[in-house]
């Protein structure tokens, strides 16, 4: 399961005049590590858009493949289109690759030095090593990132707010690092409100009148929140101690769905099942309480109904034991299900609802939409 992951907010703002941003960035999810791209394509409005999207398309297929971060860097270099009359490419990048142990790689093509933040405070800039690259000089850093650590990447009109306004030379680099200095504790470590605090800053030295498109993103890279779930009993009773041990010691947030589980795990651990009554009348089964339990619920109408949340969206006001576990799922950023594969008698009644999922294909479905979701999602069979 994963031991790491990153959070990626990006924020931005268009050009006066403009209903498009002529920046893109997009995150994509490589097997062995994540990159972030951000990409200022040339002028504004739609072409620039165009452009910009285009480059960070181009990053998105190159990193689903194998190659390595400078084998991207030279097709992208070698594919984007050049204007003849300036001689210059019509969109600049900033490629950030974050690989699970924390070592991180950052090649930037005519963009502004990007700014790490560690302790929640100090802020310093990734300053590489120019190197040529078919004829273009890109800048190229190699550091090892630690948990909490906060990166950000942003395009030209943050660092030249205020150029023709409130500053003749533009807020600059060295500017945004020395305001990020004084004010990145009021962001608590969290990238969204650091990206907000840097955006909102450079709109008001652009006076509300941005004369470029600007666009900050923040990476955090952290710990990752893993949860294991198990539900049903084995199908063979033998391998029962085997599959409660595995769920006993697994480390991360415990939820136990059934209520022959349930038992089987509380006797397991030594401790009382009670009922918790604040769901008592939601229209599922109550959750129960387990001591060392993070969430114990009933079994197949709670896991259906999560299936139906996460397809459909969770109606208004309404609270039970599936937005528990839905909530505490989506909360988490790799699940393992432990399933048991033994029969339930109350699912072969010919009055048992024909919509209702049986518990293996009920897990895949929810296994399924949990990936798209963007988690790391593991399936185990007793």
């Amino acid at each position: 399961m994963k031991q790491y992951t990153v959070d990626v907010i990006g924020k931005s703002f268009c050009k006066k005049g403009e209903d498009i941003c002529g920046d893109s960035f997009k995150v994509f999810r490589a097997p062995d590590s994540t990159v972030i791209v951000l990409s200022d394509g040339l002028g504004s409005g739609v072409k620039a858009n165009v452009l910009s999207t285009l480059t960070v398309e181009i990053v998105g297929g190159l990193a689903t493949g194998n190659l390595s971060t400078h084998e991207m860097v030279e097709t992208l270099i070698a594919t984007l289109p050049v204007c003849k009359w300036r001689g210059i490419a019509y969109s600049t990048f900033s490629i950030l690759r974050i690989y699970d142990k924390g070592q991180a790689t950052l090649v930037e093509y005519d963009s502004p030095v990007s700014l790490r933040l560690r302790g929640g405070e100090r802020v310093s800039p990734a300053l590489g090593s120019e190197l040529e690259v078919l004829d273009k000089t890109i800048r190229e850093s190699h550091f090892r990132l630690r948990p909490g650590d906060v990166f950000l990447q942003m395009s030209d009109g943050i660092i030249h707010a205020g150029v023709g306004t409130s500053l003749r030379m533009g807020w600059r680099e060295e500017g945004v690092q020395s305001y990020l200095s004084h004010v990145a504790h009021l962001a608590e470590g969290q990238p969204g409100r650091l990206a907000e605090i840097v955006l909102r800053q450079a709109g008001e030295l652009w006076e509300s009148s941005p004369g470029d498109d600007g666009t900050v993103v923040a990476t955090r890279y952290r710990k990752a929140r893993n949860a294991v779930v198990i539900t049903g009993p084995a199908g063979d009773s033998r391998d029962m101690p085997r599959m409660l041990s595995d769920f006993v010691s697994a480390p991360g947030i415990k939820v136990i769905s059934g209520g022959t589980t349930s038992h089987l795990v509380a006797e397991k651990l030594g401790k009382d099942v009670d009922i918790d009554f604040a769901y008592i009348d939601s229209g599922l089964p109550p959750t129960a309480k387990i001591e060392g339990i993070d969430l114990v619920t009933e079994g197949m109408l709670t896991l259906n109904r999560v299936v139906d949340y996460m397809k459909h969206g969770v109606p208004d006001c309404e609270e039970n034991a599936a937005t528990k576990m839905q909530e505490l799922l989506h909360s988490c950023d790799g699940i393992t299900f432990m399933v048991g594969t033994a029969r339930n008698a109350a699912h072969q009644n010919a009055n048992f609802p024909p919509e209702m999922l049986l518990r293996r294909s009920v897990v895949e479905t929810l296994a399924a939409l949990l990936r798209d979701d963007g988690k790391t999602v593991e399936v185990n069979y007793y």
